[in-house]
């Protein structure tokens, strides 16, 4: 996934800007922002706020349109949720195939896992680091095919990603529940770990909206 130049503060702060009201509700689907009017609203640099836009254009969250500004595409709620499911079986698939190697194995990725999940500033920030937490938690299980299915799933997710790093309050709660299944991990406990991840990626439908009629199957022993 393509990244922001590092160190682009004003870049971060517009598209968190503009990625928070997208996710609140200030912003709303169908609607047609121009950078213009978004930069007026926030006060911060138009070059910013368009480079902002292309990064949410990558997302499919925006659809651009030269000269009149960008709509604001819906978030297919069906599709995020059998993405989501599809993640969900990798992930836990990913965590039986190491505890099944031996504790030992499971509490050495929980630490492993563990010193990157600090709180991050920027929507930008946390979704870069969830994207190598979830990663990393996959490739752990050794299985070449299975980690190049994960990244897909994870490309095509990346608007319900975004959207639900979206906000502190949805950055904190998306690192406190990295930390939690990392801990899981780390002490060896695989049934929790994956009962945790199937509760994260629970929490992540709940945050775009995907209400209790779209609810994930859980894993068996959950």
């Amino acid at each position: 996934m393509g990244g922001m130049p590092e160190g682009n503060a004003a870049v971060h702060e517009a598209y968190d800007a503009v990625r928070t009201r997208m996710t609140d509700g200030r912003y709303a689907q169908g609607q047609i922002l121009t950078p213009e009017a978004v930069a007026t609203e926030t006060s911060l640099p138009l070059p910013a706020i368009e480079a902002a836009f292309g990064r949410l254009a990558e997302e499919n969250a925006l659809r651009l349109y030269p000269a009149q500004g960008a709509l604001i595409l819906p978030l297919d709620l069906e599709e995020a949720r059998d993405i989501m499911e599809a993640r969900l079986l990798l992930e836990v698939f990913a965590i039986d195939s190491v505890v099944a190697r031996g504790r030992e194995h499971a509490r050495r990725l929980g630490r492993d896992l563990a010193p990157m999940l600090r709180e991050l500033d920027t929507a930008e920030a946390t979704l870069l680091q969830a994207r190598r937490f979830h990663c990393e938690l996959v490739a752990a299980a050794g299985n070449a095919m299975v980690v190049r299915m994960h990244e897909t799933l994870w490309d095509r997710s990346l608007h319900v990603a975004a959207a639900s790093t979206a906000g502190a309050d949805n950055r904190h709660g998306n690192t406190v529940e990295h930390r939690a299944i990392a801990e899981a991990l780390s002490r060896g406990e695989g049934a929790r770990a994956r009962r945790l991840v199937y509760e994260h990626v629970s929490a992540i439908l709940r945050r775009v909206g995907v209400g209790d009629e779209l609810a994930l199957p859980r894993p068996a022993d959950a």
